[in-house]
């Protein structure tokens, strides 16, 4: 039954019919009572396969297309646009599903989101046609930016802020784990002479690699339609009694006793939660109007500074990372194929040499060919190129993971976020004339494992600098940066490989050392005085 608070008639009762009404509860005790448990690690197993869908959707690229270089005849350039296409979608559209959350319900979207990535994934295995594939990419990044990203925040909704913190810390290093599958996975197929017909179609080692890199959306399908709907999104709709009932589940799991024992009998809600259509969509007309006046008052001063410093780091980190880690593993597939016979010089070549197309084993027959630049070359796939790739994976998870447990500082942040960005300056600078690729390799990965870590340390701080109502505006401001970074960082890239890629190497360099500079500079962070007038009436 419903009954109002007579004193202000802001509160309503919302109970079931049980023996014992007694006690009463907002959703945020409720959750507290629930405490954490089986039901939360089982919670989070189920959709963890959705999180990863999201990184693999932008991370497969970096190996296939070095077996797909005919197939779909890629050029540096479209190797490129090809890696950025799924940070392009992301950019243009991850601020869109935050206001559709509210109609569909974050798990719908899962279902949703991962059943036409999964159809889009294994339409890509099947096709030849670059145009085509790049729309595909384009929409796994629309994807990822949305049902994909909101993982943390769903999980976040069953369980108390008191559980945060950890959560936070550990399901974000199993979340993050996926960027080293995929290397796995391609050290496993790539090399392979692989040549398949199914329905007088013939697949090939890369479109076998996507095909079973499809396995994870398929998956996440599967374990995304057994999750349950957030129960504080269930109250948000008027559903309280579902919402108590998942409630009581939760204790029964947790706890290890009987639904029936859960102490909480009856929700408190708020009159006024959204139960219409109209309006659902008068809230959230208020909550975009309410995120163009916080992005507006962010440029202004006295948070400019602080914005501009967030920004500037995330751009640099983001675009060293994103960057390099999609492109190291075919640079060194191009370098493990250069023809160290025909190499006459008495030094050791450099790695713009080294990346010379003529200067390559499968360009020997094609030399004198008068269009040699468009003639297709067919890669050897040594595995031990995507082995080292795994490897680079996992330095960058566990360090940027073990930076994350120690910067408990404003001291350690700057001190750690100096270091990590003089070593990546270094190592662009120094990765062209190392002596052989083992050192090039080293440098490559120093550049993306430190860049991990600084781009977490930005992250970090904006929570130190930023004040509380304009963090999460703020957050969401680094994320469109970031993705914007690394459309930026592969178009770049790869149109100087084709032109001069010392000049890529020299640039990155030169950017990451703006952003030592600039760390140097810490803002101090924004005073709640200066932040008093928003609370009022923006």
């Amino acid at each position: 039954m419903m009954t109002n608070d007579g004193s202000n008639g802001k509160i309503s009762t919302i109970s079931v019919r049980t023996e014992d009404t007694d006690e009463t509860a907002d959703i945020d005790k409720a959750i507290m009572a629930t405490g954490f448990g089986k039901f939360n690690v089982l919670l989070f197993l189920a959709a963890l396969p959705v999180a990863w869908t999201g990184i693999f959707d932008t991370t497969t690229t970096a190996f296939m297309i070095a077996s797909a270089e005919c197939d779909l005849r890629l050029t540096y350039f479209r190797k490129g646009v090809l890696a950025a296409f799924p940070f392009l979608g992301m950019a243009l559209t991850s601020f869109l599903w935050d206001y559709l959350t509210p109609y569909i319900g974050t798990r719908n979207l899962f279902v949703l989101g991962l059943l036409v990535d999964s159809v889009l994934n294994i339409l890509a295995t099947a096709i030849n046609s670059y145009y085509a594939f790049l729309a595909i990419k384009f929409f796994n990044g629309v994807l990822a930016g949305g049902p994909f990203s909101m993982v943390t925040g769903y999980l976040s909704e069953f369980h108390s802020a008191k559980y945060k913190a950890n959560f936070t810390r550990w399901g974000g290093l199993a979340v993050n784990a996926a960027i080293i599958v995929p290397a796995i996975i391609a050290f496993l197929i790539s090399p392979l002479s692989l040549n398949v017909n199914v329905f007088n179609k013939r697949y090939t080692a890369w479109q076998i690699y996507l095909l079973i890199c499809s396995i994870v959306p398929v998956l996440g399908l599967v374990t995304a339609s057994t999750l349950p709907q957030s129960p504080r999104y269930l109250v948000n709709i008027g559903k309280t009694d579902e919402a108590l009932k998942l409630l009581r589940t939760m204790y029964s799991m947790n706890k290890k006793k009987p639904a029936n024992t859960f102490p909480i009998k009856a929700l408190l809600v708020w009159e006024n939660t959204p139960l219409s259509r109209h309006s659902l969509f008068k809230a959230n007309s208020e909550k975009i109007r309410l995120a163009y006046y916080n992005t507006k008052l962010l440029f202004t001063s006295p948070y400019l500074r602080a914005v501009t410093f967030l920004n500037f780091l995330q751009f640099g980190s983001m675009l060293g990372f994103n960057t390099m880690r999609l492109w190291v593993p075919h640079l060194f597939i191009i370098l493990n194929n250069f023809d160290d016979e025909r190499w006459t010089k008495d030094r050791a070549p450099t790695m713009r040499e080294m990346l010379d197309r003529r200067m390559s084993v499968p360009a020997k027959d094609y030399l004198n060919c008068p269009d040699f630049d468009s003639i297709c070359l067919t890669w050897k796939i040594n595995a031990v190129i995507y082995q080292n790739s795994a490897i680079i994976a996992l330095s960058a998870v566990t360090f940027s993971f073990l930076v994350g447990t120690i910067t408990t500082s404003k001291f350690r942040k700057k001190a750690i976020m100096l270091i990590a960005f003089l070593i990546s300056v270094i190592s662009s600078f120094g990765m062209n004339w190392a002596q052989s690729p083992p050192y090039m390799l080293t440098f490559a990965a120093a550049i993306i494992v430190m860049t991990r870590i600084t781009g977490n340390i930005v992250t970090a701080l904006n929570i130190d600098i930023i004040p509380i109502p304009l963090r999460s505006t703020s957050l969401s401001m680094l994320v469109t940066v970031g993705n914007v970074a690394a459309v930026l960082g592969n178009f770049i890239f790869s149109a100087l490989l084709e032109v001069e890629c010392l000049i890529g190497f020299m640039g990155m360099g030169c950017l990451l050392f703006a952003c030592f500079c600039l760390s140097f500079f810490h803002p101090r962070p924004v005073r709640p005085l200066e932040i008093s007038h928003i609370v009022s009436n923006p």
